[in-house]
């Protein structure tokens, strides 16, 4: 089974991710065929997956597709990429109803995976958000409800990114 061919809700394959590419690919793929919600946890937005220009457009398309869809992104530090730029921040700033970033609660700062939902069917998941080994599986509702419920818990607690606020002058 490869990244190309793999249909969210449907593949059910676990596909073994070892590299940024394969990881960027495996979620550009997720984004494009999602259609109701994408959920991100990361330890500072992962530019070499998530700042790459095809999957920002298939976040916008996401984003504006639905007023019920969602698009939530759990940072916790977004520093650096606020200060040298990143594309997923500038889509956030544009489509501020539809795309939320938050920081999460010091009580989870040690938390050191990392993962991306999508339409709870599919995940991609880095057992180690500092490193690139990981699965991604395009249809496992069972796996992904158990990362959303995490999710779920950490969003509950957190905050506003104070990187990430506009300043409107």
């Amino acid at each position: 089974m490869s990244l190309e061919t793999a249909v969210l809700g449907e593949t059910i394959t676990r596909i073994d991710l070892s590299t940024s590419e394969e990881h960027r690919l495996a979620a550009r793929r997720m984004a494009e065929q999602a259609q109701r919600s994408l959920l991100i946890h990361t330890r500072n937005l992962d530019p070499a997956i998530y700042d790459a220009q095809d999957f920002i457009d298939a976040v916008g398309k996401l984003a504006r597709s639905s007023r019920r869809a969602e698009v939530r992104i759990l940072v916790q530090d977004s520093g650096p990429v606020v200060q040298r730029g990143h594309r997923l921040i500038q889509l956030a700033y544009q489509l501020t109803s539809f795309i939320k970033i938050r920081r999460p609660d010091e009580m989870f700062k040690d938390f050191n995976q990392a993962f991306l939902l999508a339409d709870d069917r599919g995940y991609i998941h880095r057992p180690h958000g500092d490193r690139f080994e990981g699965t991604a599986c395009f249809n496992d509702p069972a796996r992904v409800a158990e990362l959303r419920q995490y999710f779920d818990r950490v969003w509950e607690h957190s905050q506003p990114d104070p990187n990430i606020r506009r300043l409107d002058i």
